[in-house]
Order: structure tokens, then sequence, then C-alpha cells
């Protein structure tokens, strides 16, 4: 059989190979051209994807495990402040039955410790004045070791009771974290509260609580892969989720990660690179770490090359692609002839407009012939790459929805220590952004507003409660404590590196145009564009909600009110970009929400 396209020896002329030759070089032209043209442009473009998605992706990862270390060190915190409330309400209880104390039985009191179904609460101790105690159970047998904590616990809720100026609710306290015996070592924890019956004290209820039990709660509703533990103050591990292979009572003292921690002071957080001993070497790590309110640390630990393993993917999976497309060149190359001058400047321009960005690029090419074939291979392959493009379109949208909606989450939680400014965050939000698309800003800066107005009040939950939720007027005192939010809210924010642009919206809403602000005493244009938008926002919601020092202003009060601060306190052109939305109508759907609110509480 003949094949078209090859002659025998004899079967023409004799050419001496030459047409061969010719063939050869046609053959390598079309592979160097495949090459520059088709592939040239997508290697291109799967770089300059790689390089603008490596640091996304590693950015990604780091935050989740910051916040996965927050999320598990408040949690905790819960935790703990709940079996706090549950023995202050037991002691409550128990005061009126030793009011007298001749004629308390123990049956009594015993009945009344009886009434815990908390199975994190171990066992339950009265020890009054004359140091005579009663267990929650007759039969109740506590570890010798622990009688001393429990006897301290007397002399600490006593004096807890007298700082508090007799305030049992806030005289609980907490012991160092302890470890009972067995094996492994089960963590545990004593927390005390002062038993009063009128202003009298008349002992001390104690519960040892099991803090393993809690642990464990906590961890087990997220199992990421990680390694989790916790930490006291001196750097000993107390609980842990096992899977890094250090055991409870170890000290981790030496680690370069429990150092930082000790060294930091208040409840910070932070991510960093640093070296983890595995069978003896240095195995690099990522480590995310909380402090909770009792001063322990949460560690989350993952090795370097876990967390970003989806970054070599995603250079695994482009070079993989650019091979493959490669090898289809390679094929096409070889058995491509005819005419090739239309189709391959067709070829061409599609691949320029490719590498120009244009996705939807797509040859059209009658031919039936191996021209015709590259071209749809060329389709096929744009196709692919455009639908990846797509896909990681849509995983990074995903992943600013899911970073929003945490952000979201976190100003509602701040918003809900304080009834009065329940959705404060959310509207200010609202608003900002509202005014910045009016003063004509690029979608970054918006988008920058977006997450710093959202954020502005972050500080706050640093700012005690006692002063947050105060009903009435502050003391200049408080006012003072209370000022200090917006400097906690930019150091919160300064360890993580995405949102360094946010933290003068942070600091700065609280400066006024004539220098009288806080906390920089910033006037004029010192003050960043972004925090003067934040404070037309955060000041016109303040007016146009209840507080507990003023009632809540119409929202044609407040506009008013604000025109009249223009350029005293507030920015001129910011003011006058809210003029024109609230002309606009921007403002109607939180007009009519106010409205019914305040019918309804009238």
């Amino acid at each position: 059989m003949k094949l078209p396209g090859l002659t025998r020896t004899g079967d023409g002329p004799d050419t001496h190979g030459a047409p061969f030759k010719r063939r050869g070089r046609i053959v390598l032209s079309l592979l160097g051209v495949f090459v520059i043209v088709g592939l040239g442009p997508l290697a291109s473009v799967a770089w300059k994807l790689i390089d603008t998605n490596r640091e996304a992706l590693k950015t990604a990862q780091q935050e989740y495990q910051l916040l996965l270390a927050s999320t598990l060190a408040q949690e905790v915190d819960i935790n703990v402040e709940g079996l706090r409330s549950q023995l202050t309400r037991l002691a409550t209880a128990l005061g009126p039955a030793v009011a007298r104390p001749g004629e308390v039985r123990d049956s009594e009191i015993r009945k009344i410790l009886g009434d815990v179904a908390d199975d994190r609460m171990l066992y339950l101790r009265y020890i009054d004045l004359q140091n005579r105690s009663v267990d929650s159970r007759a039969s109740a047998t506590i570890p010798e070791d622990l009688e001393p904590v429990f006897a301290r616990g007397l002399q600490g809720a006593a004096e807890q009771l007298a700082k508090h100026g007799g305030s049992v609710t806030e005289a609980v306290s907490v012991s160092e974290p302890l470890l009972l015996s067995g094996d492994p070592p089960r963590a545990a924890l004593v927390l005390s509260a002062p038993v009063a019956s009128g202003r009298g004290f008349r002992g001390v209820l104690s519960a040892l609580v099991d803090l393993q039990t809690v642990w464990d709660s906590v961890v087990d509703r997220r199992r990421t892969g990680h390694i989790t533990f916790i930490v006291d103050e001196s750097g000993r591990m107390f609980a842990s989720n096992d899977a890094g292979g250090v055991r409870a009572g170890q000290n981790l003292g030496d680690s370069e990660i429990v150092q930082r921690f000790r060294s930091a002071k208040g409840r910070t957080t932070e991510t960093v690179p640093f070296s983890w001993k595995e069978q003896g070497r240095d195995v690099p790590y990522l480590g995310s770490y909380e402090r909770t309110r009792e001063g322990w640390g949460v560690f989350v630990l993952a090795r370097e090359r876990q967390v970003y393993e989806p970054v070599r993917e995603m250079v695994q999976s482009t070079w993989s692609w650019a091979l493959a497309a490669l090898g289809l060149a390679i094929l096409a190359a070889v058995f491509f002839a005819g005419t090739l001058s239309t189709p391959i400047n067709r070829l061409a321009a599609a691949s320029r407009a490719f590498a120009a960005g244009d996705f939807s690029i797509r040859v059209r090419v009658r031919t039936r012939n191996e021209i015709g074939e590259l071209a749809d291979v060329f389709n096929r392959m744009a196709a692919k790459i455009e639908d990846d493009i797509r896909k990681l379109r849509r995983a990074a949208k995903e992943n600013n929805e899911l970073f929003l909606g945490t952000i979201r989450a976190l100003a509602q939680a701040i918003d809900a220590k304080d009834p009065y400014t329940r959705g404060h965050s959310v509207r200010v939000n609202k608003y900002s952004v509202i005014i910045a698309r009016y003063l004509g800003l690029p979608n970054q800066e918006v988008r920058d507003i977006h997450v710093a107005s959202l954020l502005h009040d972050v500080g706050k939950i640093g700012i005690d409660d006692l002063v947050l939720k105060k009903p009435g007027a502050l003391t200049p005192q408080e006012f003072g404590i209370m000022k200090t939010h917006t400097v906690l809210g930019a150091n919160i924010m300064q360890p993580i590196k995405k949102m360094k642009r946010i933290i003068p919206g942070l600091r700065s809403h609280h400066e006024r145009m004539g220098g009288n602000g806080y906390p920089d005493g910033l006037k004029g244009d010192e003050i960043p564009l972004m925090a003067r938008i934040i404070a037309v926002a955060d000041t016109f919601d303040a007016m146009t909600t209840h507080r507990p020092y003023q009632q809540a202003m119409s929202f044609e009060t407040a506009l008013a009110r604000i025109n009249e601060l223009k350029g005293v306190a507030l920015d001129d052109r910011v003011v006058e970009a809210f003029n024109r939305a609230y002309g606009s109508g921007e403002f109607r759907n939180e007009e009519r929400t106010a409205q019914v609110k305040q019918v309804a509480t009238a």
C-alpha cells in the first residue's frame, strides 16, 4: 500500500532527497511558530497568574490559621465564663442556706450542690470560715494533691470579694491549670466563688473543672489537620489534640513560638514562621497563637509544606497543562502541510489577543486539514485556560466573600457587646461605602473603606464591659479608657499584612478637622481621607440611633446637624458627598427602618 505524500526510488525523477530536506525545514518552522505563538502567550499568562496568586494564597492560608487560633481562644473563654456564671449562681443560691451556721446540715448543702448537672464540674466543695468542708457527694474523694488548691480558694475568694466591693458575681477566682494523675494526665481547673448572705462572708464554693473536656469540645468541632494545644503563662502545655506528639505537662517554654507568646504583652495574636523539633530535626512550621482572658496561649501549628500546598499544586497544574499543550503542538507541527499563511496569521492574531488578556478569543478556520486541527486544538486549549481562570476568579470571589463575611461577623460580635450599638458597624459600613462612591474613589479605595468601616470599632473588644455597657454618661476617666479603642483597633490589625491599608480608618476616625479629636490630635488634611469618611458616617449613625445619653434624631435633623459641623469637625468635601447621596435617596431604606424602630420604642 502506497501512502499519500510518499514516493519510492524510481517512481519519478531522481531528486537526491531534496524534497525531503525542504519538508524537514517546513516542519521545523511550523514547530517554532506553534511554540512561540501558541505556547509563548500561554506560558506568560500562566507565569503571571502564578505570580499574582501565590502571595494571595499564602496570605489566605495564614489568615485562616490566625482566625482559627482566635476562634479557639474565644470559645475557651466562653466556656470558662459559662462555668464562672454557673458557680456564681450556685454560690448565690447557697448563701441563704448557710446564713444560720448552727442550723446548717451537710445534707441540705449537698442537696443544693447536687443541682449542678454540668459534667464539666467533677467536684463541688463548700468550705466555711471554720474550715469545715462539704462535698457535692458524700462519697466524693478529691486527690490529696488538690487539697491545698481548694484550701487556697477560701483566701482567694475573700480577697476577690474585697477587691470587687462585695460583688459575688465578679469575685470568682481561677487557679492555674492543673494536671490530674493518669495516662495521659488530664487537664483540670479550680474555680472558687465566695458564699455570702446579706453582707456577711460565709465561706467559699469551689469547683474542680474538667478542663480537658472543655478543650476537646472546642477542638473536635474544627478538625483541620493542624496541631493545636494550649499552654499556661509559664509555657507548660496542659491540653492538645495529640496531632504533634506533645504531651500534657510538657514544658514548651524553650520553643521559639512559645517564647514569642510569653514575651508578648496583652491579648496579642500573630502568625509567624518558626522551627519545630520533630524526631530530633528542625522542621519549618507556620504557627499562630492567641491569648485567652486567663492569660493562656492557644496555638495552631502546621508544616510550611502543608500550608503552602495549594501554591505548589497551582504551579504543578499550570506546568502540566503547559507541557500537555506543548506535546499537542509538536504533534500538530509534524503533520501539518499545505497553505499556511492565512490560518497561521489568524492563529498569530488570536494568540496576541490571548496574551493581551482576551481569553474568550477563538480561531475560525474552515479548512479540514492539519491547520484546521491546530486551530481546534488552540480553541480547546484556550477554552480550558479560560475555564481555569474563571474557576480561579470564582475561588477568589468566594475567598473574598468568606473574608468579608468573617469581618461582618466580627463587627456584629463587637456591636453585640453593647445593646445600644447593635448593628452600628453594619450601618456605618453602608453609609461609608455610599459616601466613597459619591466621592468617585477608585474601586480599591472603596473596598478598603468597606473593610475599615466594618472594623472601625474592633478596638472595643479590648474595652472593659463596665465602661462599654455603662447605661449613663461616662466619667472623664472612663471616657479616657473608651478613647483608647481607636489605638487598640489599629494595634489588633497591625500584624496582618493585608490590613495595613485600613489601619488609618481604625486609628483616626475620631480625629476632627479643628484638631480637637483623638488619639493624635490631627487636623485638616493631616487626617486620612478614609478616616474622614468614616467619621461622617459614624457621627450620622450616632445621631440617628438611641444611646443612653441621648434620644435618636430624625434623619432630617441629623442631616442639618452634620452640615453645622462641616469644616469645624467634619470634612467639607465628604459632607457634600453625603448631601448628594442623601438627596438621591440612598438612605431611604435606613430612614424608614429607623422610623419604625422609633415608633416601636415610643
